[in-house]
């Protein structure tokens, strides 16, 4: 028997999270809705949805369960139907023997508990849990398998499916792409790669920086799957000769998923990769990115300027970009005006004006630029400065009182003041506009669920700086559901923090080469990446491995 949402609505009284009159309220609000009654009090605001899930935590004695911090087996997808399991909104997460774990939405749901239960022929336990998180295991559970069935279904036919004429969501085509963009997303991968090889299709993700393979299949299969990803980008599906480029806005959810794509053709085929520009999982928070707390004071500092330059260097795939819009979120008001030049347009954030570059119309940074001074701007984002034009223009306009943010492509802080006087930017210049740089670069963290601790041997202390027979406790890699038995989980940021202080300016002024600007900027304490890097794996952040790795990447 399906329980009212008047006794919903008791329940909640009784825990004292709502009172009589805002329950009538709500109830007058769902009339000819087809929304639940908890869906209504957290939409007017009466209740948050934790609210709600507490309080039926404790007069069902129903418990509540993080989805977040739980990995669930796949094999899972075979006892629960997809179909069934959204429809009721639950989400299977364990078995033991003949019981069944789900986590449901609305505990007070009996008639959708019951189904699983029929369909099953287990008994069920329920724990209540999040609607999005339940939304976002269903995905994870099932994408993969639907991508693998649509791919055999592929496989079986044998035929090429043209994408311009495919009518529905119910081609095996359709569903094979779609999967495949969702389990990237799930897995919060930067980049697709399709690629042709002699005998079969691969398609590998770049997950936490680093390629995984995620299904090899039939070669026939390519130009299927090459002309759908044409089709829904916008590019021309009879050229094969030449590359092509084109985006994708993709709807995952309630998430809007922003992809650009590259097609290149090769020896056995084309080549597809897909970039996922939209930034899953970052929450643009300034304390999220990895900043070490004297780091995080420096760039405070920085951004209370009302005008000067702050550049972020480091190579293409080192989250300039991500910690460029937490900047600009993070002094985002409503009495100055923000104007972006971006190549391209990576996040859309509501409030500021973004201009995306595009130099073959004629339209690049320098001319961009030019045109954003005669829009009253207060903060100016250069998505990249690339030549001495830009460069000038830039420290023109920090110099006349506009605070400007930027990236430059060099090794660490000190080498970036070099970089821009090497494009053309006169010292004195240089020296008035820079507000300091930041150099930066992702490493992997190391999976918390499953990490391992030991302790280091004489190299790896010599190594941290550290005197021989020293009892360190470090930890490395090794692997479990969570991670996807690669031993890292998520990626966090390094850095390089140097405020251009007048004892870099006086270097700046002299001509001083890089080695010295280094030394002042070390003696005013500066933390080097290196330092950074060996801080977070002696707090077991990260591996000794990720560490060799990555050093050896910045040399």
């Amino acid at each position: 028997m399906k329980i009212t949402n008047f006794k919903l609505g008791q329940i909640l009284i009784d825990s004292g999270v709502l009172s009589e009159e805002q329950l009538q309220q709500a109830l007058a609000r769902q009339k000819n809705t087809n929304k639940r009654l908890g869906e209504i009090l957290v939409a007017n605001h009466f209740l948050t949805e934790m609210q709600i899930i507490r309080s039926l935590e404790r007069q069902l004695a129903i418990p509540y369960l993080d989805l977040s911090s739980v990995s669930v087996d796949p094999t899972l997808s075979t006892l629960v139907p997809e179909e069934l399991a959204r429809s009721n909104h639950i989400v299977p997460v364990k078995r033991e023997g003949s019981v069944l774990t789900i986590a449901v939405e609305d505990p007070l749901d009996y008639n959708g508990i019951n189904d699983i239960g029929i369909y099953t022929r287990l008994k069920i336990s329920p724990v209540i849990a999040e609607r999005e998180k339940i939304e976002t295991k269903i995905r994870e559970l099932y994408t993969t398998q639907k991508a693998f069935a649509a791919a055999k279904e592929l496989s079986s036919q044998q035929q090429e499916v043209q994408a311009e004429n495919a009518a529905g969501n119910d081609q095996p085509i359709i569903r094979f792409v779609n999967n495949m963009i969702e389990q990237a997303v799930v897995l919060k991968a930067s980049d697709i790669h399709i690629e042709p090889l002699e005998k079969s299709m691969q398609i590998r993700f770049r997950v936490d920086g680093r390629l995984m393979l995620y299904m090899e299949t039939s070669a026939e299969l390519l130009p299927s799957v090459v002309s759908r990803i044409k089709f829904i980008g916008g590019m021309n599906i009879a050229e094969k000769r030449v590359p092509q480029d084109g985006r994708i806005n993709y709807k995952i959810g309630a998430k809007e998923i922003d992809m650009r794509i590259s097609v290149l053709p090769c020896v056995y085929g084309e080549k597809v990769v897909i970039r996922i520009t939209t930034a899953l999982g970052f929450s643009l928070v300034k304390e999220d990115i990895g900043f070490l707390p004297e780091n995080l004071e420096k760039f405070n500092s920085m951004l209370r300027n009302n005008h000067g330059i702050i550049l972020l260097s480091g190579p293409t795939g080192s989250g300039k970009s991500t910690t460029l819009y937490t900047a600009l979120k993070e002094i985002m008001r409503e009495d100055i005006n923000i104007v972006t030049a971006e190549n391209p347009v990576e996040m859309i954030l509501p409030g500021i004006t973004q201009v995306e570059v595009n130099p073959k119309a004629g339209l690049t940074f320098a001319s961009v630029l030019r045109s954003i001074l005669r829009q009253d701007p207060d903060v100016i984002m250069i998505g990249e400065i690339r030549d001495t034009e830009t460069a000038r223009i830039a420290a023109s306009a920090a110099i006349t009182g506009h605070l400007v943010l930027s990236t430059l492509h060099t090794y660490d802080a000190p080498s970036s003041i070099l970089r821009l006087i090497d494009m053309g930017v006169e010292p004195y210049m240089v020296s008035a506009a820079m507000l300091g740089v930041i150099a930066q670069r992702l490493v992997r963290k190391l999976c918390p669920h499953c990490r391992e601790a030991y302790l280091a041997d004489d190299n790896e202390l010599e190594l941290l700086g550290l005197e021989k027979g020293t009892r360190q406790t470090l930890y490395r890699a090794k692997g479990c559901n969570f991670c996807s038995h690669r031993g890292y989980l998520g990626r966090t940021a390094i850095h390089e923090v140097m405020p251009v202080t007048p004892a870099i300016k006086d270097c700046i002024s002299h001509s001083k080469n890089v080695d010295e600007v280094r030394a002042v900027a070390r003696r005013e304490g500066m933390i080097t990446l290196s330092e950074n890097l060996r801080r977070i794996v002696l707090d077991g952040t990260t591996s000794m491995e990720e560490m060799v790795e990555v050093s050896n990447l910045q040399e």
